[in-house]
């Protein structure tokens, strides 16, 4: 976890940010990586991963706080929106925003919204490092030993015949002898997406996609059913920056 956790501000208007910034400066743990007017700039600082938070207003000319905050909600920063209006509260929070404050923003409030952001970011890197660590025991059919896998090396999984495969970053393939639907419920992660009747495929493998393929890190080409096809465009909608 970082020592001091890197802020954006973003408001059409000097006043708020100006206020912002004598409150943040008061709190410790806390640095403002930017203050800006402009929300395309503060959409490609959020996209290379500069800042760990973002205060943003909400009703802005060109992009408002809600767009800039569906087309960042991949990366998982905590967002504060900081409006004159009450009405948008609702709406925030179907974007994930750890908080909501009224202009003119009151220091504790603004104390209390950040350490809620805070929170939200320990959790998530505890949940990282939760996965990092996962390991499940697979019996493998070939010598009948069992194997340790860590879920996240996995390329993409598929069925054949009574067979499940289990193809890996190390080029490695493990062969087991459970139904497809079976391996998929012990080896449920949320990174493994189900694209066809005999395939899964790790989201995070994923070289380049068209409407028919799936093209993996290393070569592979994981057809796409059509039955599959819907569920998983509306999946990469949540994932895709337009």
């Amino acid at each position: 976890m970082k020592e001091i956790l890197q802020i954006g501000i973003l408001d059409d208007e000097l006043g708020p940010r100006v206020i912002l910034a004598e409150h943040i400066s008061g709190i410790p743990g806390f640095a403002i990586q930017f203050s800006t007017d402009d929300p395309f700039w503060a959409l490609s600082e959020a996209l290379n991963q500069r800042i760990d938070i973002l205060i943003t207003d909400i009703k802005m000319p060109g992009l408002s706080g809600l767009e800039l905050a569906k087309k960042i909600s991949h990366l998982n920063i905590p967002i504060i929106f900081c409006s004159v209006y009450d009405k948008y509260g609702v709406d925030s929070f179907k974007v994930n925003a750890v908080d909501y404050l009224l202009k003119p923003p009151k220091f504790f409030d603004v104390s209390e919204a950040l350490y809620k952001a805070k929170m939200s970011i320990d959790k998530s890197s505890t949940s990282n490092a939760n996965i990092d660590e996962d390991i499940i025991l697979i019996k493998q059919q070939t010598d009948l030993k069992h194997v340790m896998l860590r879920p996240r090396e996995i390329q993409f999984m598929e069925q054949q015949d009574v067979f499940t495969l289990i193809f890996l970053d190390s080029g490695d393939e493990i062969k087991t002898r459970s139904k497809f639907s079976s391996s998929l419920e012990k080896v449920n992660r949320p990174f493994l997406v189900r694209v066809h009747r005999s395939y899964a495929v790790n989201y995070l493998k994923i070289k380049a996609l068209d409407q028919a393929y799936c093209y993996m890190e290393k070569g592979h080409k994981i057809p796409i059913g059509k039955e599959f096809r819907k569920e998983f465009t509306t999946y990469l909608h949540t994932k895709t920056v337009v």
